[in-house]
């Protein structure tokens, strides 16, 4: 098996099938059983409602340029969006911009969130971090003794480039926080565009992720603050949140047959943790519910 985590070179993704990833856990059992088909190079540029209460799903068969080679429209009872927080909130979005499905929760592309996360570039010329850096996660710092302002600090390993020490690695902070954005559908680019505010998240990372951030890397260290040059977040959740659009089970409220599955349900935040365990769990708890509920008599 090829490295990938004890290289570093996990950011640039696990493909060397060492990672629970669902291509390897749920996708390839559900394939094993015959009664799926997964179709790769397929982007879904719109979903609709039928009048008879069906769902129907545009999309566009692309080759490896990206370019269009075929459509492709397809109907079914039973709709699940797991297209990631940013795209299952786009597809809504634009579905309730054009009438395509009406009388969508007002809550659609509101409630999104960062995670509240701030990368860091932490250098020190003084000190070596390794050509080969492991991963994903080398250490954390946990603060979580007040709820209301719990964060986490962790190290992230970067790839090595060519067996040379960079002198760098990569610290990232995140946790509770009340900012929260909200996505609005540009009908000339047929998208939605986020809305983030400017504050956001700096309660939390002025106050305490960037303080234990400098604290860990030392005066000696120079840190460039990615999120101030280009603001990212490697944890984006909301925008068809539990709640407000969906129940805790991911039924969008009002549109039977219709489900959130994915990042798009969390409520802008899960706690001071990285998001995915927390997706999956949910997710899963939600399927167990739907497949006693709904199978058999919504689809």
């Amino acid at each position: 098996m090829a490295p990938a985590y004890t290289d570093g070179s996990g950011a640039m993704g696990v493909n060397n099938g060492g990672k629970h990833s669902v291509d390897v856990t749920y996708i390839a059992e559900a394939e094993a059983t015959g009664l799926v088909t997964v179709a790769t190079q397929h982007e879904v540029t719109d979903i609709e409602r039928r009048k008879d209460g069906r769902w129907t799903v545009h999309v566009d068969h692309i080759d490896t340029s990206g370019a269009v080679v075929e459509n492709k429209i397809l109907t079914t009872d039973a709709l699940v969006l797991s297209a990631g927080t940013m795209n299952t909130t786009r597809l809504l979005m634009k579905a309730a911009a054009k009438d395509l499905i009406s009388d969508l929760p007002d809550g659609i592309g509101r409630g999104w969130g960062s995670n509240a996360d701030r990368i860091y570039l932490w250098t020190n010329l003084e000190e070596e971090f390794g050509a080969v850096q492991g991963g994903p996660v080398v250490y954390g710092s946990k603060n979580w003794d007040d709820p209301n302002s719990a964060y986490t600090v962790v190290q992230a390993s970067i790839p090595g480039f060519y067996g040379i020490d960079m002198r760098s690695t990569v610290l990232v902070g995140y946790g509770v926080s009340a900012g929260r954005g909200h996505f609005v559908y540009d009908a000339a680019r047929d998208d939605a565009v986020l809305r983030w505010p400017h504050e956001g998240d700096s309660v939390l990372q002025t106050s305490h992720i960037d303080p234990t951030v400098r604290r860990i890397a030392g005066e000696r260290s120079i840190l460039t603050d990615t999120n101030s040059i280009v603001p990212s977040t490697w944890h984006p959740l909301g925008g068809a949140s539990m709640g407000t659009v969906c129940d805790l089970e991911g039924r969008v409220f009002g549109q039977r047959g219709l489900y959130v599955l994915d990042g798009a349900l969390m409520p802008g935040n899960t706690a001071a943790c990285n998001p995915s365990m927390t997706i999956a769990a949910v997710v899963e708890r939600a399927l167990d519910d739907i497949v006693v509920r709904d199978v058999g008599t919504v689809f």
